[in-house]
């Protein structure tokens, strides 16, 4: 999975809920100026909107929003305790 991210912006806490959960993630750096990632490539092909947080999966969906990720995160890893297990009362 690849992490977009930008400093000083909402993707911290899907990069957190992702390193908590022990998921392996490449973070790429986004510049939000100019819209390309830290490897020159133009961000929004991965996001036509521009803005941060996305996590690209393995099979190349992408999700885009930060309490998405938070929670896709948690339900891939359930052991990890970052949420109550979907379906229940608690969640």
């Amino acid at each position: 999975m690849k992490l977009f991210h930008s400093p000083a912006s909402c993707s911290l806490s899907p990069a957190i809920a992702l390193f908590e959960a022990g998921l392996p993630v490449e973070l790429v750096k986004v510049d939000l100026r100019s819209k390309t990632t830290e490897h020159g490539a133009d961000y929004r092909a991965v996001n036509p909107l521009g803005y941060v947080p996305a996590l690209q999966l393995d099979d190349g969906e992408i999700l885009v929003e930060g309490p998405a990720i938070v929670q896709f995160s948690a339900d891939l890893a359930p052991a990890s305790g970052l949420a109550p297990a979907n379906g229940t009362c608690e969640r």
